[in-house]
């Protein structure tokens, strides 16, 4: 199943440096066996994805995609329609996909790990080994009954805090909920206001990874990611709540060595 959905149709990557603003590697690999593309959070930046440099493969490259508005892109517009950044993030990442892929999204940055995957599709370009996405409903279920986005400044931060997606230090220094708000509140319109348009499901296997303490993703509207691929599909729900991303790094590592002995 593996093989039918991207190994067998690799097609090398466009020529071209790799945008370090965009792309950030904390531990860049010579020749890797795979890379893993990964889209944070809401408001999140690529440092959330620096604990796992350690815990992948040593032949898995890492590659922590950095949204412009944060970390040391503050002074850049930041982009809130998906659209617009699949398209920038097509470009971007065409220099690492002359290698086998791995794609991966926590929360909001799995609706954008899985357009990106349909851009991908529709422009005739590489497909993925694996998406694996986290903590959020299928696409096409997309329930907004009270949008965050919409919420005063300190209670969207808050609602966030809850979800465990902020360190504490941002609710206890007001300038901080000023820097962190704008792509925050940013991120959360893309997701909560963007269109799902039904397409032929991926020829790409989906994992899919949550919490069973999380209060704010069912477990059924996790399993409905299953109709957007006609490949291997697979859930896994950890003793967690929504934020998912340290434990799931173990699922990632089962997930490598499997494709690694599906290459053969």
């Amino acid at each position: 199943m593996i093989g039918q959905g991207s190994a067998t149709r690799r097609l090398p990557g466009l020529p071209g440096v790799v945008n370090r603003k965009w792309v950030v590697k904390p531990r860049p690999v010579t020749s890797p066996d795979v890379r893993v593309i990964c889209f944070p959070h809401a408001g999140a930046g690529a440092a959330v994805f620096m604990g796992w440099v350690d815990q992948l493969p040593p032949t898995a490259e890492l590659c922590a995609i950095r949204f412009p508005g944060r970390e040391n892109r503050l002074d850049e517009p930041l982009i809130d329609d998906l659209p617009s950044l699949v398209d920038r993030l097509g470009a971007v990442l065409s220099p690492l996909l002359d290698r086998p892929f791995v794609l991966f999204g926590h929360c909001s940055g799995s609706l954008v790990a899985f357009e990106l995957a349909r851009w991908l599709r529709a422009h005739k370009r590489p497909q993925p080994d694996l998406l694996v996405v986290s903590s959020i409903e299928a696409p096409a279920l997309h329930p907004v009954a009270a949008p965050l986005h919409q919420l005063p400044r300190d209670e969207l931060i808050h609602q966030v805090a809850e979800f465990g997606g902020l360190p504490p230090q941002v609710l206890e220094d007001p300038e901080m909920r000023d820097m962190v708000e704008p792509a925050l509140r940013s991120d959360t319109r893309m997701a909560e206001s963007a269109d799902y348009v039904e397409e032929p499901p991926l020829e790409v296997p989906i994992t899919v990874i949550g919490g069973l303490r999380d209060h704010l993703v069912s477990l059924e509207s996790m399993a409905a990611w299953r109709w957007e691929t006609s490949c291997r599909f697979s859930l896994h729900m950890l003793p967690v709540g929504h934020f998912v991303l340290d434990p799931a790094v173990a699922l990632m590592r089962h997930e490598l060595r499997d494709l690694e002995e599906k290459r053969g």
